[in-house]
């Protein structure tokens, strides 16, 4: 196959179909696949005023060749006479997913942060690449998702990789051609790294043997993007099926098998921005949270998240922070809840709190166990926990309420969907009143 600007045009027409009329940032590494990337795209702006162009390079700061690399990259975009943005990160190569992973973490990261906002990212990522990744995928035991690979289009940072049928050896003759500046990273000779040891150690072999085994892999990779496509799809249709209020019906999922519901499991955590997690965790949710005796459960908790069981349903919960001690509130000063949010009292007649009646400011705090609550004139008081349970309160939601209290006398509970007022704190017809507002109330915090 030979490497054209052409080809790289046809490439990104099928994953953009506003092309040429777009703004692209190349991902520019100093190698000789994301310089050949960029000059190609370079020559197709020269034909269509519309397409713009400039480069972005990562300097990991990982070892003294970065200096080289950044060089080689400011002159192979200097040649191609577009902008260059150099973005210095640190890699933790102490991390415990190791170097090569928090690098391209730290990577990513830098590069979506700096795309702006009518930009796409374009990365060189190569067939060989591709194969590669599959490879290491399959030895790491992954599933249908990680044998898929990377994808020729991530919608979460507008990245797009137009070259992952394209082979290195065509990206490199057209560098060549051109003679185009670059410099080879010496991670990717290292065989100390998982990728350089496939590379030069795994691939050889495999392509002794069988010539097209990269073409191969690659074309695998498509296939199980294709099924896990597929897959997600019949996810998705599963969850409208047993989603309640933003959380899981535990009684759906257990009538499902058990593949089923663990493919299930794995979109609604996708979808809320959670990594994947293993078979094993998977097998943990179902034994210690769906199957757990009684209506609730205990919590489990991974990568900064909570999966909780209430009422029987499987909650998402994101950390959540304490309600202050005590904070004060009027119709002039909001209560700043920090993380929670905050409470506004908003004028209003005829509802909320009676303004004659009540003597500001209110004191929010947390409940402390005891307290009551009238909420109607010919009610008995009765127990808050009491009208928690009864309101279907989650109890991290529920150690989280800001309770309103004039003095000594309670004569309000803010939730995130309003707030039960004390009888004799209540406004009547016609009598000026405060609503209470809690404006910027975090997520998870289930029904209110």
């Amino acid at each position: 196959m030979r490497f054209t600007p052409a080809v790289l045009a046809e490439r990104l027409a099928g994953l953009l179909p506003s092309f040429p009329h777009v703004s692209c940032a190349v991902a520019l590494s100093g190698g000789a696949d994301s310089a050949a990337l960029l000059h190609a795209l370079v020559a197709l702006a020269r034909e269509a005023p519309a397409l713009r162009v400039r480069a972005l390079h990562v300097d990991h700061g990982l070892q003294a060749d970065a200096v080289a690399l950044r060089a080689a990259a400011a002159a192979a975009a200097l040649r191609c006479a577009v902008p260059l943005v150099v973005l210095e990160v640190r890699v933790d190569d102490a991390a415990r997913e190791g170097v090569e992973a928090a690098a391209r973490r730290v990577r990513y990261a830098a590069l979506s942060a700096a795309r702006a906002p009518d930009e796409v990212l374009l990365g060189a990522h190569h067939r060989d690449d591709q194969a590669e990744t599959v490879l290491l995928q399959l030895l790491r035991g992954t599933g249908l998702r990680g044998i898929a690979a990377m994808p020729a289009a991530r919608a979460s940072d507008r990245l797009l990789r137009p070259l992952l049928d394209v082979p290195r050896d065509a990206l490199l003759a057209y560098a060549r051609e051109h003679g185009l500046p670059w410099h080879e990273d010496p991670m990717n000779a290292d065989r100390r790294y998982d990728r350089a040891y496939v590379r030069h150690v795994v691939r050889p072999a495999i392509e002794a043997r069988w010539p097209a085994a990269s073409e191969a892999l690659a074309r695998a990779a498509r296939h199980a993007a294709d099924a896990q496509s597929a897959l997600d799809e019949y996810a998705d249709a599963d969850l409208e099926r047993v989603a309640v209020h933003g959380a899981l019906d535990v009684a759906a999922l257990l009538a499902m098998t058990a593949p089923r519901r663990d493919v299930v499991l794995r979109r609604w955590l996708a979808r809320r921005g959670v990594r994947a997690p293993s078979a094993r965790r998977l097998a943990l949710v179902e034994r210690e949270l769906l199957r757990a005796e009684g209506p609730n459960g205990p919590r489990m908790a991974w990568d900064g998240i909570e999966l909780r069981r209430f009422d029987g349903e499987l909650h998402l919960v994101p950390p959540l922070d304490a309600l202050p001690r005590a904070v004060a509130l009027s119709p002039a000063c909001p209560a700043d809840l920090g993380a929670l949010g905050r409470l506004v009292l908003r004028r209003v007649d005829g509802q909320g709190l009676a303004a004659a009646r009540l003597g500001v400011p209110l004191a929010v705090r947390a409940r402390s166990g005891g307290e009551r609550m009238q909420l109607a004139a010919n009610s008995p008081r009765r127990p808050v926990k009491d009208l928690l349970r009864e309101a279907r309160i989650p109890p991290w939601v529920r150690e989280r309420l800001p309770m309103l209290w004039d003095g000594a006398r309670l004569v309000a509970i803010a939730h995130p969907g309003g707030a039960w007022l004390a009888a004799d704190a209540a406004a009547s017809a016609g009598e000026p009143g405060y609503a209470i507002d809690w404006t910027d109330a975090p997520a998870g915090f289930g029904r209110g």
